[in-house]
């Protein structure tokens, strides 16, 4: 990843109210890492994955379903407060 696209990634997390990782393996590096940076922020971590990860330990919330079946309800639950 180029490096002011990655900068801009983490000061966005700096900013972030929660973090949604979607369907990811956890282990492509550095991109893995960056739960781990909004984690060590106090923001709370969701993963959306069909399959557990190796980031799956680590997640505040896993949610076992694939996008197109967990994201939209993600979308009404979070537009509904």
């Amino acid at each position: 990843m180029p490096q002011d696209q990655w900068q801009a990634t983490e000061e966005a997390l700096t900013e972030a109210d929660l973090v949604v990782v979607v369907g990811t393996s956890g282990v492509v590096q550095p991109a893995a890492s960056l739960p781990f940076v909004a984690s060590s922020l106090g923001t709370p971590v969701v993963e959306i994955n069909p399959v557990a990860s190796e980031l799956t330990p680590f997640m505040d919330v896993s949610i076992s379903a694939g996008a197109a079946e967990a994201l939209p309800d993600l979308v009404a639950l979070a537009s509904s407060r």
